[in-house]
């Protein structure tokens, strides 16, 4: 049996609670899964409550950070979900998304596009409120015809409504995840096209890079393997589900083994150790 390692919940910017993305793993044969929501460790804890035992549930996050010329995305695993300092930087990093998406409607506005704040983020409920819930609003109101058009008129990078999210650099992103006792990974570098800094992130912390993914094809799993042996880095891999906001349901599609996990959670030991 194997594991997916990173799938989204609505507390997030899926489509999926929780508790159907459990019932989705556990319909596709999977022992493992490993919730990684932005800025959000909410799923992590409703998914555990339902999964009673019949699914091994990873706790997991995604934080995005910056360079001079990248964004990136670090993901998590193994934190303490219940670590004081750890649940406040993300609390901050909340209310900075809430101010953002204040800011879009202004954007907005200023454009001739009047939609109510509110509506983004009742869709948004406890999740952690971003672009794809103005996204979906923007599509309600008739203004666009789908979320991908609005990201390509409106709200994608360099957009008349984009506005740049908080930012922090690589290296806070991976004391975050660390100081909680998570293990930093580099979340899938092909989308971010970041591998000139790899060798950097692997200075600061970084314990291994996402190869298996969505957007990653197979030449690119190989090129990966490669480097992740070169740096001596875990392996990790997921379908990065969305639930059905960017189409179609992905949970299992990309998987990695079991043993992978156990990579994991060996490394969790041994930086416990030193």
């Amino acid at each position: 049996m194997d594991a997916d390692l990173h799938i989204h919940t609505w507390f997030s910017d899926s489509t999926l609670s929780p508790e159907q993305v459990v019932t989705n793993a556990r319909e596709m044969g999977l022992k493992a899964i490993a919730i990684c929501d932005h800025d959000m460790i909410d799923g992590t804890r409703e998914a555990i409550e339902c999964a009673s035992n019949s699914i091994e549930i990873i706790p997991g996050v995604e934080l995005s950070a910056v360079t001079n010329q990248h964004e990136i995305h670090i993901l998590g695993y193994f934190m303490d979900i219940n670590n004081s300092c750890f649940n406040e930087k993300l609390e901050a990093f909340r209310k900075a998304r809430i101010l953002r998406v204040y800011e879009m409607v202004e954007r907005l506005s200023s454009m001739g596009i009047k939609i109510d704040s509110r509506q983004i983020f009742e869709i948004a409920g406890k999740g952690s409120v971003g672009r794809v819930h103005v996204a979906t609003v923007l599509c309600k109101e008739n203004v666009v015809a789908s979320v991908q058009e609005a990201f390509n008129l409106y709200l994608g990078y360099n957009k008349p409504c984009y506005i740049k999210k908080v930012r922090i650099q690589p290296e806070e992103a991976i004391k975050i995840i660390r100081e909680a006792g998570g293990i930093p990974i580099l979340a899938h570098p092909g989308v971010s096209k970041c591998d000139e800094i790899i060798p950097e992130l692997v200075r600061l912390g970084i314990k291994g890079i996402e190869v298996y993914h969505p957007m990653h094809p197979l030449p690119l799993w190989k090129y990966y393997e490669k480097l992740a042996k070169k740096y001596k880095l875990l392996i990790t891999g997921g379908s990065d589900c969305h639930g059905t906001a960017r189409g179609q349901m992905m949970i299992g599609t990309v998987r990695v083994t079991m043993d992978a996990v156990e990579k994991l959670r060996r490394q969790k030991t041994e930086n416990r150790s030193n």
